[in-house]
């Protein structure tokens, strides 16, 4: 039952956050413009990540324990998360992306004292 109030939160906080962030993303320059590679054919805000990211930590923050590891994941998630924001805005080289995601992971493994017993 937690797992779906936590949805229903995120999901909420997400869907109130996206009309704004929408309106917003035109004066941050986190617009999508159409180019070869793309289906859209209009320039499109790139916000929605934004919104997922505050809807997962409100419900994260609202429901679950604070621990040193579940802290751990949360600083990571708002890593990837600013990275995001950055590539939204500079259309970032996939190393700095791939970058982002391992200090993300740094973080987690260290900080959090997280142990990752397989790589697939």
């Amino acid at each position: 039952m937690l797992f779906i109030f936590a949805f229903i939160i995120a999901r909420v906080v997400t869907m109130l956050l996206l009309p704004p962030g929408m309106k917003w993303a035109d004066k941050i320059g986190a617009i999508d413009v159409p180019d070869v590679r793309k289906v859209h054919t209009q320039a499109i805000p790139r916000v929605g990540g934004i919104a997922m990211v505050a809807g997962s930590v409100v419900s994260i923050l609202l429901l679950a324990e604070l621990n040193q590891q579940l802290i751990s994941i949360l600083v990571g998630f708002l890593v990837i998360w600013g990275f995001g924001l950055w590539d939204d805005k500079c259309d970032l080289n996939y190393k700095v992306k791939f970058l982002g995601q391992l200090l993300a992971v740094v973080i987690v493994v260290t900080w959090g004292d997280v142990i990752v017993r397989t790589f697939p």
